[in-house]
């Protein structure tokens, strides 16, 4: 029951006691060893009172609009996320859910359940921009922050690595017997930043678009920010979205200016992509027959490419 609902009920039931009793009465208990007896009238009032504390809170409870509910359904949801319950954390989606990646929700809980065996003490906020519902339906906008660091430590490169993410994003729900489910989500904007070493001391800021035409040539940027120290190389690939994922392959080249950039050609093939950028962070010692240079450090970064499908790209697909 609600706690303040009560104290505030209370506190009224007492002044208006205190306003019905004359200024200068005085009450008086006659001294006896009879027990005091309470009129059936009292006992009959205070239980009334009882009933309509006890239908207020209720009424309340069962009201809740529509938003008061989402507003607690993500708190469950980052509640469970952070504890990593990936078996509560299923009972908030419909079993017929599907992304806009195409993958449903079986294949997702297989990509959590890898990904927390990767991570760990990962922390994550969501932010709620808007809340449009329709009956049983409701639409989500919101903004999911995490940060954490990996289960394991990068080979020869001392101490785990850091991960941080943020994703922009719409849910859409539907109530399933009386409770919210998650039915589909478009995610809209998605940068997930891994560092390991040294590069956990240096900044990056990609740039690129969010959404292309399939087929399209799109450019993606990456500036740094680390010491005169470092030697930075780099590569920008982009590989779609699909499970099992596919690993990029380029050779990491220099970095001019502390960007590199290049220009990449969307997938016809249905599907979104990530441009992905791996950074390798090194220092160079010199010897008297050589100069030595040693890794100290590596960073993935991933930015998310929504293709838009044309018509050459349905054809294609169909083919």
């Amino acid at each position: 029951m609600n706690k303040k609902l009560l104290y505030t009920i209370g506190t009224l039931l007492t002044l208006i006691a205190i306003a019905n009793t004359p200024a200068n009465a005085i009450v008086t208990i006659a001294q006896s060893n009879e027990p005091i007896k309470v009129s059936t009238e009292v006992t009959e009032q205070k239980s009334e009172e009882e009933k309509i504390i006890k239908r207020v809170s209720l009424r309340e409870r069962f009201q809740r609009t529509p938003d008061a509910q989402l507003n607690s359904f993500y708190k469950k949801y980052n509640k469970y996320s952070e504890k990593n319950n990936l078996e509560k954390l299923k009972t908030l989606y419909s079993d017929s859910y599907i992304n806009n990646d195409g993958i449903d929700k079986k294949t997702v809980f297989k990509m959590m359940e890898e990904a927390s065996l990767a991570y760990k003490n990962v922390d994550y906020t969501t932010e709620i921009k808007e809340i449009k519902a329709n009956g049983n339906y409701a639409t989500v906008e919101a903004i999911e922050l995490a940060e954490g660091e990996t289960a394991k430590e990068y080979p020869n490169l001392q101490g785990t690595g850091s991960v941080s993410s943020k994703v922009v994003y719409t849910d859409y729900l539907k109530k399933e017997a009386g409770k919210w489910k998650i039915i589909s989500t478009d995610i809209r904007e998605e940068d997930v930043a891994l560092k390991y070493g040294r590069a956990k001391l240096m900044t990056t800021e990609v740039t690129g678009p969010n959404c292309v035409p399939a087929g399209s040539e799109y450019d993606i940027s990456v500036k740094i920010n680390t010491t005169s120290e470092d030697f930075v190389v780099g590569s920008i690939t982009n590989e779609k979205i699909k499970y099992p994922q596919e690993q990029p392959k380029d050779v990491l080249k220099s970095m001019k200016y502390d960007e590199i950039s290049r220009i990449l050609n969307a997938n016809t093939d249905g599907y979104n992509e990530y441009a992905t950028i791996s950074l390798a962070v090194s220092q160079a010692e010199i010897e008297p027959d050589a100069i030595v240079i040693n890794m100290q450090g590596i960073a993935i970064l991933m930015h998310r490419i929504n293709v838009i499908a044309s018509k050459m790209n349905k054809e294609t697909i169909k083919e």
